[in-house]
């Protein structure tokens, strides 16, 4: 199953729940911001002839926020969607259906957003810092 997630090590998700709330908030919006933008890059990129796979891919942010999850398909799906979007991303390398190169449209998704992630967070932890030490 493709799924794109972001999140940081065990250290870090200790110290920014350890923030206040109104810092932490900062950081919930772009965490916010950056899986919605990565939903709809997602969508955008993927290859959609039967209508399918752009339905499936959904977004969730879990931890108050400071993680975000982009799925290509929901966890509870029948094993044959899940093994379909599995090849669409990879490619069939075998099988009485011939091989596929991969269109890896979450891996590109990802590519693209890590820069503007990186910019973002950065801010909102400059926000939270600011905010938590008075200036």
């Amino acid at each position: 199953v493709a799924v794109m997630k972001l999140t940081g090590d065990k250290k870090l998700m200790r110290q920014l729940k350890a923030l206040p709330k109104s810092a932490r908030g900062h950081l919930g919006t772009a965490m916010r911001r950056n899986v919605e933008e990565g939903e709809k890059i997602a969508n955008v990129l993927a290859p959609d002839v039967t209508h399918e796979t752009r339905g499936n891919i959904y977004s969730e942010l879990k931890d108050d926020g400071l993680t975000g999850i982009i799925h290509a398909i929901p966890d509870d799906a029948p094993q044959q969607d899940k093994d379909r979007a599995y090849s669409i991303e990879h490619g069939r390398k075998a099988g009485n259906r011939g091989t596929t190169s991969g269109h890896k449209y979450m891996w590109q998704t990802r590519q693209y957003l890590q820069k503007k992630f990186r910019g973002r967070m950065r801010r909102a932890m400059k926000k939270a810092v600011k905010e938590v030490t008075n200036g």
